[in-house]
């Protein structure tokens, strides 16, 4: 429940007046004899501002409607009566319709506000604004209310920075509060990641849930999500025609949907003739790191595409859902970020629809560790601190599908891993090994070895304390 308190009071809107809303207030105040308001609310933002109607609107009955969702009957000595009833489109009250008048309200007075209220629904839900917020600022509001309104884990990641033309930044908004309205109230997801992408020359947001999709296929793409989601969805379409831009729904019944939309919003640069731009991803958990990293990118090589840094990723998931998400030709992680289970991140990302390329950030990684890496596909590992020659010549290669490794981290990867009594590894231990490289279970290489899988089991573990790997994946990439 929205508490009455955090709301601000209702201001004047300035703008075209909506027609539609403008007769409801002028029906209202007939009816009653006093005064009619319609008021625009955004729950995520805690404010109201006035659609249509002429003053103040009286008390703080917008308030106490955000705070009940019900109809407010309120009046005292020397007060006027008012009415106020919410504006209900899905779970979120876009408004209230606040009526004055001359004497107490009757069940039939509160009836008919509320059939106006049913009127005004699409004329709010088409009104969302800004106000004076930056629209990662405004999204991040709309996530905050979705996770409060429902059993939904809500993200947002944002990418590039960049100036937005205002009537572009309102019309994006108004197309994610649309995009989020549907995953709240039809797709029953129980994640939902929103991705802000500054690019050269446009604007994307990508809104991506886990709920129930749809055949994005069928001739009516749309028939289960319903009227409300199918009227939703037509008007952000038109939206992205209205700004020349793209929209894209990809989605399948049990998989989730994805929304996509790009938007012009300034003059890119040419591309040179016959090259292809490398958009790359920099993703480390200290900030200094992923500012330094894109800074050096910029300016050691202009003709990289978007060169941007993530910073709402904390752990493995994250990371593999930003890439995902934003797509990146080459992501650049600091190798802490990866966690003890390396290789299964690397494999993880390599099983996305477009895996990136990984370069890693580290300013000492073991050799196994290494090793471990380069044998999952890692294209190049580089101290932050090196010089920003290196750093883009390893960035560009890997985003050329090559992999470029300095001459001591060829030398280390040459050097043989430790074996035998080095490391104190058993005969037996040897023939463990060499079955696990096979891709063998426990059990499996009991039956070869004719020992019991409790024993193999004993083995694998003493090989992962010798060898310093981390699991049977990284042991099994050792050879």
């Amino acid at each position: 429940m929205v508490a009455a308190a955090p709301f601000s009071t209702p201001a004047e809107e300035t703008g075209p007046e909506d027609p539609l809303l403008r007769r409801i207030a002028d029906h209202l105040a007939t009816l009653t004899g006093g005064a009619g308001w319609v008021v625009r609310v955004d729950e995520a933002a805690g404010f109201a501002t006035v659609a249509v109607g002429t003053g103040s609107v009286p008390g703080d009955a917008v308030a106490r409607v955000l705070a009940t969702r019900a109809p407010v009957v309120d009046g005292g000595p020397g007060h006027p009566p008012v009415l106020a009833v919410p504006v209900v489109r899905g779970p979120r009250v876009v408004g209230a319709c606040v009526v004055t008048g001359d004497g107490p309200f009757s069940d039939a007075d509160v009836h008919l506000a509320e059939l106006f209220a049913d009127y005004a629904v699409l004329a709010l839900a088409d009104g969302g604004t800004l106000a004076g917020r930056s629209l990662e600022q405004a999204v991040r509001q709309e996530l905050a209310w979705v996770e409060a309104h429902g059993s939904v884990r809500a993200d947002l990641v944002t990418v590039g920075a960049g100036v937005i033309p205002d009537e572009v930044a309102d019309e994006v908004f108004r197309v994610t509060q649309e995009a989020l309205l549907n995953v709240a109230v039809h797709a029953d997801a129980t994640t939902v990641r929103v991705g802000v992408l500054h690019g050269p020359g446009t604007l994307t947001v990508l809104v991506e849930d886990d709920g129930r999709g749809f055949d994005a296929a069928a001739p009516a793409r749309l028939h289960v999500a319903g009227a409300g989601a199918r009227l939703g969805l037509r008007a952000t379409a038109a939206r992205a025609r209205r700004l020349d831009g793209e929209l894209e729904i990809d989605s399948a019944p049990g998989r989730g949907t994805r929304l996509r939309v790009t938007v012009p919003c300034s003059a890119a640069p040419a591309p040179t003739p016959g090259r292809t731009r490398t958009g790359v991803l920099v993703a480390a958990v200290r900030p200094v790191v992923r500012a330094g990293v894109v800074r050096m990118l910029q300016l050691g090589e202009p003709g990289l595409g978007m060169v941007s840094e993530v910073s709402a990723v904390t752990d493995a998931d994250d990371l593999a859902g930003a890439c995902r998400l934003l797509g990146p030709d080459v992501l650049v992680v600091e190798h802490e970020l990866l966690g003890d289970d390396l290789v299964a991140v690397l494999d993880r990302l390599a099983a996305l629809p477009d895996p990136p390329a990984v370069v890693l950030l580290a300013q000492h990684c073991p050799d196994e560790r290494l090793r471990a890496a380069v044998a999952a596909g890692v294209k190049g590992c580089v101290d932050p601190d090196a010089d920003t020659d290196r750093l883009v010549a390893v960035v560009t290669a890997a985003g050329r599908g090559e992999t470029l490794l300095a001459d001591d981290q060829l030398g280390r990867l040459a050097a043989p891993p430790r074996t035998g009594r080095a490391t104190g590894i058993t005969p037996r231990e040897h023939q463990v090994r060499g079955l696990v490289a096979r891709g063998l279970t426990d059990r499996q290489i009991a039956r070869i070895l004719a020992i019991s899988a409790k024993t193999v089991e004993k083995h694998v573990g003493s090989l992962l304390r010798k060898t310093g790997t981390r699991n049977r994946t990284m042991l099994a990439r050792l050879g």
